[in-house]
C-alpha cells in the first residue's frame, strides 16, 4: 500500500491525523503528511476510512502491482 497526500488539495483539517495517527501527521503549516509509508496490515482499515473523511479529498492509496 502506497499512500499519497496531494499538498495542493489538503485543507489542513487534520482528519487524517485524527483517525489514523499511526500513519498520518501534520507539518508546521497544518498540511497532512504521511509519517508511516509502509503501515502494517492492521492499519489498512483506518487508512481507507480517512480516504472518504478527508475534506479536501487529498489522500490516495495505491496498491502495488502483483
Amino acid at each position: 500500500m502506497e499512500i499519497r497526500i496531494d499538498r495542493d488539495k489538503c485543507v489542513s483539517g487534520g482528519v487524517c491525523a485524527m483517525f489514523a495517527p499511526r500513519v498520518f501527521d501534520q507539518d508546521d503549516d497544518g498540511v497532512g503528511v504521511v509519517d508511516n509509508t509502509a503501515p502494517a496490515a492492521e492499519l489498512a482499515a483506518a487508512v481507507r476510512s480517512v480516504l472518504w473523511r478527508c475534506p479536501g479529498h487529498a489522500i490516495s492509496v495505491h496498491e502495488p502491482s502483483r
